[in-house]
């Protein structure tokens, strides 16, 4: 087993779920964090102060791990240099500092299915851009691009979830659009299990909750139905309206100085038709396999609960 992580990104939604499973593991975790305290108290976790942009902190961050796994990320911003200064040059640092300081750590980067398709947006278009500077690095090196990641945790859908419960279902994109999702509970299983390998062998993979042909939106209403036995109205928002609001939203970000997550980039991935995992991990890892589908999680998430 791969004894030291270093972790980046573990005060996230992802990082935190991440972040328990390795230590339930029997892993010892360095965790990277900007704001001290935050992290749970850990006999073997160890929190480092600091950020991609503190040379000192991402030595002490990552030498002698045997594993790194890279999860923080820019998910919002005013234009592509706000995506880049951490998903393109926070990268870069991280993997300079890797090679000088541990050249035999194995760099786990977690991507986005967004990079599949980097003219849609800033954020795909950094996403791309970061899992260039990893596959071109001399590491061993696994570039993991997970598609929608939710879980009870996750106060960013929260709303959405409670709103599914109470019988509509908000459809953002259009009505031929398909999806694949991931449970965060799965999405920690699959790091681990990656760590569990000798070596990564520098490859590219996706993983989803293994649903042929991943989900559209009826399907959500209709297992919506299935386990809340009532009536799932379908509300779909305009594309016309999603595309005022993104505009709208960014001139409020450049007003402000404060970054936006929907803007026109991320209005044109919402509405985009194919969000389709291409490639799956069990053959990397053969031990893995999704545990939860959407069904079988709805129960837990927020608005569901009796």
């Amino acid at each position: 087993m791969t004894s030291v992580v270093a972790l980046t990104g573990a005060t996230g939604f992802i990082g935190q779920a991440v972040l328990r499973l390795l230590l339930d593991r029997g892993y010892s975790v360095r965790a990277l964090a900007r704001r001290t305290g935050i992290l749970p108290r850990h006999p073997r976790l160890t929190e480092v102060s600091g950020d991609l942009e503190t040379p000192s902190a991402l030595k002490e961050l990552i030498a002698g791990a045997d594993g790194v796994v890279h999860l923080a990320g820019a998910i919002a911003g005013r234009n592509f240099a706000d995506f880049a200064r951490v998903n393109v040059v926070g990268t870069a640092r991280l993997i300079d500092a890797i090679e000088q300081h541990s050249p035999g750590s194995r760099l786990l980067f977690i991507s986005s299915l967004a990079a599949r398709e980097p003219a849609l947006s800033d954020y795909a278009a950094s996403k791309r851009d970061g899992e260039n500077l990893v596959a071109t690095s001399l590491l061993d090196w696994f570039i993991l691009r997970p598609p929608a990641v939710y879980g009870p945790d996750d106060q960013a859908l929260a709303p959405l979830w409670k709103l599914l419960a109470a019988g509509w279902l908000l459809r953002a994109g259009p009505p031929r659009a398909r999806f694949s999702l991931i449970h965060v509970d799965d999405f920690a299983r699959a790091i681990d299990g990656l760590l569990l390998l000798p070596w990564l062998g520098r490859r590219t993979r996706c993983l989803d909750d293994g649903r042929p042909g991943g989900y559209s939106w009826t399907d959500v209403a209709d297992i919506a139905e299935q386990v809340s036995e009532r009536r799932i109205r379908v509300m779909a928002l305009p594309r016309a309206g999603l595309q005022l609001l993104g505009l709208t939203s960014r001139g409020w970000s450049r007003l402000s100085g404060r970054p936006a997550i929907l803007g026109p980039g991320k209005v044109r991935e919402l509405t985009h038709i194919d969000w389709v995992c291409d490639s799956r991990l069990c053959d990397v890892v053969p031990d893995w396999a999704p545990r939860k589908t959407l069904q079988s999680a709805l129960p837990d998430l927020p608005g569901w609960k009796k």
